[in-house]
């Protein structure tokens, strides 16, 4: 598959096996400072297909200020034309998440820890555009991992 992120909040995943384009919004992020630092997702998301006519709405949810759980998240996947949803999604969007169908099967949707990772593929440096991600932002990200702020600082400038 391939991924494509626009300047606005909305990105594209194709799947090229089974040619399906699927847009989808992304969740705000959210940096707390009062207690002890933490950067969370929050906010109202949604994916859909325009070829199959299945989307889905999502729920990031922040944190309570007292008391509660950080990354939790819920989701609801719609049949093509249906209003009501056949599967509900909850738990943490980054460790396990269980469904419930409406034919009241409960099950394990996914668990974000078992999955592989995949390393990305990405251009070399000298074959990108100026203004390409990684070729743009390439004196920021050294002197970040060189714990080098202040270098980082001019080089973002």
């Amino acid at each position: 598959f391939e991924i494509h992120f626009y300047f606005s909040p909305t990105g594209c995943v194709t799947c090229l096996d089974h040619d399906e384009h699927y847009i989808l919004t992304f969740p705000n992020g959210y940096g707390s400072i009062l207690t002890v630092p933490w950067i969370e997702l929050g906010g109202e998301c949604s994916i859909s297909c325009s070829k199959t006519g299945y989307n889905a709405s999502i729920v990031f949810h922040t944190k309570p200020f007292y008391g509660g759980k950080k990354h939790r998240i819920t989701a609801e996947i719609f049949s093509p034309n249906d209003k009501k949803p056949f599967c509900s999604i909850e738990g943490e969007w980054n460790g396990v998440m269980y469904a419930k169908y409406s034919t009241g099967e409960n099950t394990v949707f996914i668990d974000t820890k078992k999955m592989p990772t995949i390393k990305k593929k990405v251009r070399k440096l000298e074959d990108q555009d100026d203004f390409e991600s990684r070729c743009l932002w390439k004196d920021v990200t050294y002197n970040l991992k060189i714990r080098d702020i202040d270098a980082a600082t001019a080089a973002k400038h």
